[in-house]
């Protein structure tokens, strides 16, 4: 428990550092994503031990790089995906007798994903850098309060199990619990995030809906990446956070979470 509190107050630190620079430099949140994804998919393929298929993870990792800097760029990282998705392809037929299909798949599927979350991501610091920290703590702000919630509300409520061939801790009433306070997470930083920035009007039940969608998604992003973890047969995607595991294990309840908050914003005012 101890090593744990300490990892997560010096995370909570650099995430504050992070998110006070990108406010003032939208470039420390490009290159803090794209690591982030770097490291994210370099997890995600080591798991499946694909670490040591370096024909298949240089590629997965210079694209995971790429795409979340050049995605500030209109039109531009559309070039490194095509080459990226082609490449896997070209790979798997040039190496068709080393390179099985599934791992091919695995690779393709989890990278393009993971990286293109954090893409987005960078699109609304990028495109709004005035409302940056808003954008940086809200899309990451409420899956990881509605997980927290959730294991608070499990641990003292929970008694039906919710997934238990998937993930034996969960509960029906965790999940319950984790989408209220995700959906109440949305309306005070939205609340917090009004009296920061002064003149700006904050469209509260825009955020209520994304809140309430996000809590229930993140619960799927969580169970879809632990059923992950049980086909490679591991506890952790790392151990790069000591008493968290890897830094995928805390942000697979947030990938699901930021292309919707990406879609909403593009047809509905957050705030302005």
């Amino acid at each position: 428990m101890k090593t744990r509190l300490i990892t997560s107050g010096v995370a909570i630190v650099v995430a504050v550092a992070l998110i006070i620079l990108s406010s003032f430099f939208s470039i420390v949140a490009t290159i803090a994503l794209s690591l982030v994804s770097v490291i994210l998919c370099g997890e995600y393929l080591s798991a499946k031990k694909l670490n040591k298929d370096l024909k298949l993870f240089i590629p997965s990792l210079a694209f995971a790089l790429l795409i979340p800097m050049l995605s500030g760029i209109k039109y531009v990282c559309y070039i490194p995906l095509f080459i990226f998705v082609f490449g896997t392809c070209v790979l798997s037929v040039v190496f068709h007798r080393s390179v099985k299909t599934e791992d091919m798949m695995f690779s393709l599927v989890g990278v393009t994903l993971i990286s293109v979350s954090m893409s987005a991501l960078n699109v609304l610091v990028v495109t709004d850098p005035t409302h940056a920290a808003f954008w940086l703590v809200f899309c990451l702000g409420v899956p990881w309060i509605a997980d927290s919630a959730a294991y608070f509300a499990g641990s003292y409520l929970g008694k039906h199990k919710l997934c238990p061939e998937i993930s034996p801790n969960k509960t029906i009433e965790g999940a319950i619990g984790g989408i209220l306070g995700g959906t109440l997470s949305a309306l005070l930083i939205g609340g917090i995030f009004n009296l920061i920035y002064g003149e700006v009007t904050v469209y509260y039940g825009v955020l209520v809906l994304i809140g309430f969608l996000n809590s229930i998604i993140s619960i799927f992003g969580d169970l879809t990446f632990s059923v992950i973890k049980r086909s490679c047969k591991i506890k952790d995607f790392g151990s790069i956070m000591p008493g968290h595991g890897g830094l995928l294990d805390r942000f697979d309840s947030v990938i699901f979470c930021i292309p919707v908050v990406f879609i909403f914003s593009q047809f509905f005012y957050l705030c302005v």
